[in-house]
C-alpha cells in the first residue's frame, strides 16, 4: 500500500524558536479526521420470485355453457298416432348456459418457477336449456306439444395444477382431474283432444361424475392475495330414460330421451394464501466508501536564516517517526519552507538544507530514507502571506507528512 499524507499546516501563533507538531484542520496530531458516512439512502422496493407454496383457499365466480341437445323420439311401434307418426321433434333444448359461483381450496408446493398442488373445488347454479314446439296432425286438427328440460344444478372437481411462474408474480398453469355435478332431464308430450293432459312425462336426476381439464393464470397481487382466471373443459357422461303412458290413455306408448352433460366453464376468482412469510426486509443501499483520513502534518519551525533543529523541534521528528512506524511502510514527505526576508535563490537553498537536515534526523529514527520524498519549496506557499521582506516565523518551517 502506498500512503502519501498532504495537506498545510495548522496555523499557530507561536514564536520563531517554538517548534511544535500540528494537524491539517486543527485536529490534534495524534488522531486522524474521521471520513464523513454519507446519509444512507431510502431502500429499494421489496422484488423476488412471489411465494406461492402453502395452504390457500378463495372463490370463484363465472359462467357455464355447452352444446348439447336432448334428444327425444318416441315408440315407432306406439298406439298412438301423433308418436309414430313422427310429430315428435328429434332434437330440442339445446346450447345450455347460465351462471355458476362458488369456492376452492388447494395446497401448493414450489420448486424454483415450478409450481404444483392439487385443488378441490363446487360451483353452484344453473346451467340448463328448456324448449317447447308444438306441431299438428290432421289438418291441425290434433296438436301435438313436445316440451324438454335440462338442467346441471352444480360442478364440482377434484384436480391436480402444475404451473410455471413467466414472471416473479405471474403463474401460468394446466389442470386436469375428477369432475361431479347434480342434473336433472325431464321431458313431456301431449296430444289434444286425445289426452286432455301430459299423456308421456318423464324425468331423471342423478349426480354425474365424468372429468375436468384446462388451464389459467394466477397472479400474485400481495403475499397473501392472488387474482386467477380459469378455463374448463368438463364431461360429466349421459342421462337417459325410456318412459310410458303417464294417464293409460293410449297403453303401450313410450318414449325415450337422452343427453350429454358436458360443456365448458369459465371464472376469475381470488385466493387468499395462509401463512404466507412477510416480505423480507429491503436490503440496505451498499454504503459508499469513507474518504480516506486526513492526513497528519507534524511542523517543525526553525530560527531566523537557520537549519539547526532545535531540542523542540527533534520531539517532532521523533513523534513523526513513530507515527511512520505504527503503520504499514508508506512514502512521507518532508518538505521545507522559508520566509520572505532574503533573496529567492538563497531561500531555496536554505529550504532545501533544513528539509535534509530533518529528513536526517528521521533516518536517525528509524525512517528508511528510500521512504522519504525531499524536497524546498523556498519562500514560496507561506502559511502566513507577507510582503517581500518581512521576517514572518511561520513561515521558516519543515512539514512531515506521514501517516
Amino acid at each position: 500500500m502506498r500512503f502519501s499524507i498532504t495537506g498545510t499546516a495548522v496555523a499557530l501563533a507561536l514564536a520563531a524558536t517554538v517548534v511544535t507538531p500540528a494537524l491539517a484542520d486543527d485536529a490534534p496530531a495524534s488522531n486522524l479526521v474521521p471520513g464523513a458516512q454519507l446519509a444512507q439512502m431510502p431502500p429499494p422496493p421489496m422484488m423476488g420470485l412471489y411465494n406461492w407454496s402453502g395452504l390457500y383457499a378463495g372463490i370463484n365466480f363465472g359462467g357455464g355453457f355447452g352444446d348439447e341437445a336432448i334428444h327425444l323420439r318416441g315408440d315407432p311401434a306406439a298406439t298412438q298416432p301423433a308418436i309414430n307418426r313422427g310429430q315428435v321433434p328429434s332434437q330440442l333444448a339445446g346450447s345450455p348456459g347460465g351462471i355458476l359461483g362458488g369456492a376452492q381450496i388447494g395446497y401448493n408446493w414450489q420448486n424454483g418457477r415450478w409450481v404444483f398442488g392439487p385443488e378441490t373445488d363446487l360451483a353452484v347454479g344453473d346451467v340448463g336449456a328448456s324448449q317447447t314446439i308444438s306441431t299438428a296432425i290432421g289438418g291441425g286438427f290434433f296438436p301435438v306439444t313436445t316440451n324438454a328440460k335440462q338442467q346441471l344444478y352444480d360442478v364440482g372437481t377434484v384436480r391436480g395444477r402444475l404451473g410455471y411462474a413467466v414472471t416473479d408474480s405471474l403463474l401460468l398453469y394446466g389442470t386436469g382431474g375428477f369432475a361431479y355435478g347434480s342434473a336433472r332431464l325431464s321431458s313431456s308430450i301431449t296430444t289434444t283432444p286425445g289426452c286432455p293432459g301430459a299423456c308421456l312425462v318423464g324425468s331423471k336426476s342423478g349426480t354425474q361424475t365424468g372429468w375436468a381439464a384446462g388451464a389459467g393464470l394466477e397472479w400474485g397481487w400481495s403475499p397473501s392475495i392472488s387474482f386467477k382466471a380459469e378455463y374448463l373443459r368438463y364431461d360429466l357422461g349421459s342421462l337417459t330414460q325410456t318412459y310410458g303412458d303417464f294417464r293409460g290413455t293410449f297403453p303401450g306408448t313410450t318414449a325415450t330421451h337422452n343427453v350429454r352433460f358436458d360443456g365448458n366453464l369459465i371464472r376469475v376468482g381470488v385466493n387468499y394464501h395462509f401463512g404466507a412469510p412477510p416480505p423480507p426486509p429491503p436490503a440496505p443501499a451498499a454504503m459508499p466508501a469513507p474518504p480516506p483520513a486526513a492526513p497528519r502534518v507534524f511542523i517543525v519551525f526553525f530560527d531566523w536564516d537557520k537549519d539547526t533543529i532545535t531540542a523542540e523541534g527533534r520531539q517532532i521528528i521523533a513523534q513523526a517517526a513513530d507515527a511512520y512506524k505504527s503503520g504499514a511502510p508508506v512514502q512521507i514527505q518532508v518538505t521545507g519552507y522559508t520566509d520572505r526576508s532574503g533573496s529567492p535563490g538563497y531561500n531555496q537553498r536554505l529550504s532545501e538544507r533544513r528539509a535534509n537536515n530533518v529528513a536526517k534526523a528521521l533516518a536517525a529514527q528509524g525512517v528508511p530514507p528510500a521512504q522519504m520524498v525531499v524536497s524546498g519549496r523556498g519562500e514560496n506557499d507561506n502559511r502566513v502571506p507577507t510582503a517581500d521582506g518581512v521576517r514572518e516565523p511561520q513561515n521558516r518551517r519543515v512539514e512531515i507528512i506521514a501517516p
